[in-house]
């Protein structure tokens, strides 16, 4: 008896598969329309090439996002650092502008009173509180400083040196409540008594106007004649309220000195003392 033999179905798959590529290839360039087995086919594969595609779409574009966000996070990282120089930069300018303009102020006062002879000093402490009624500067006695120099900053009248070591002089502002200037209305040429007062704030009060003197709010307050401690003509400040006191036989104001006295870094030493006999404190 005969048995015959079965072909196995991968041979059979094998076989069918080269007959389908041999008819696609006859029938190449002739043909105008698939076959329903190619139909078939494409009704599975066409859309698992579209799954691939769009997958592999997505997958690229998730790559080119992680790489540009690498990217961005370096440039990012490159805008900070230049972003904190030059604001770095920037404060450095401001402060160079800044100490520019205080220098040209002090050149300035220098200009304003030219007979005077002058030498710079920088501002190295002060009593505590928040206005320079008292402080200290970086010259002294190996500067030629003396006791009783005038100081000027600002506008006009600082004060006058009080002590004074080698390297350092303390200086005595017209805003301590023990200053006392003798001043003058620069208008009317009324004489005055400026007055340092803790609780003006950083202005002063002036006392002893006389009672018929034609003062009024804006007029500027310069050191008098009779000074033993400042020469004539330095402006001490401007009024700003006038006082009639009618039970009294002169008048009082309030001033705002010439100089910032919560801002002070630079002073002018006039390097001269101006009288011997000293009534002033």
């Amino acid at each position: 008896m005969i048995r015959r033999k079965k072909l196995s179905a991968k041979y059979i798959l094998l076989a069918m598969t080269l007959l389908c590529l041999v008819l696609i290839i006859l029938t190449w360039e002739n043909r105008s329309e698939v076959s329903a087995i190619e139909k078939s086919v494409s009704y599975v594969v066409v859309p698992m090439q579209k799954g691939v595609n769009v997958f592999g779409d997505w997958v690229i574009d998730k790559v080119d996002f992680v790489k540009n966000i690498n990217r961005l996070e370096a440039v990012n990282s490159d805008l900070t650092e230049e972003v904190d120089k030059l604001r770095y930069e920037n404060k450095i300018l401001q402060q160079d502008k800044t100490e520019l303009e205080r220098l040209r102020n002090l050149y300035e006062l220098d200009k304003k009173y030219p007979s005077y002879p002058k030498i710079g000093a920088s501002v190295i402490g002060k009593d505590p509180g928040n206005w320079y009624d008292v402080f200290r500067i970086d010259k002294g006695t190996n500067d030629g400083l003396k006791v009783n120099m005038v100081v000027l900053a600002g506008n006009g009248l600082v004060g006058h040196i009080f002590e004074v070591g080698p390297g350092f002089s303390k200086v005595k502002t017209i805003i301590d409540d023990s200053s006392r200037v003798s001043g003058k209305i620069f208008r009317t040429s009324d004489t005055c008594i400026v007055e340092g007062e803790k609780e003006y704030a950083g202005y002063c009060k002036v006392n002893f106007i006389d009672e018929s003197a034609n003062i009024i709010v804006g007029d500027e307050i310069v050191t008098s004649h009779l000074s033993e401690i400042y020469p004539p003509g330095i402006l001490i400040g401007t009024i700003k309220e006038i006082n009639e006191n009618p039970n009294q036989l002169n008048k009082s104001a309030v001033i705002e000195p010439a100089v910032d006295f919560k801002h002070l870094e630079e002073v002018l030493v006039i390097n001269q003392v101006w009288k011997e006999n000293l009534y002033e404190q």
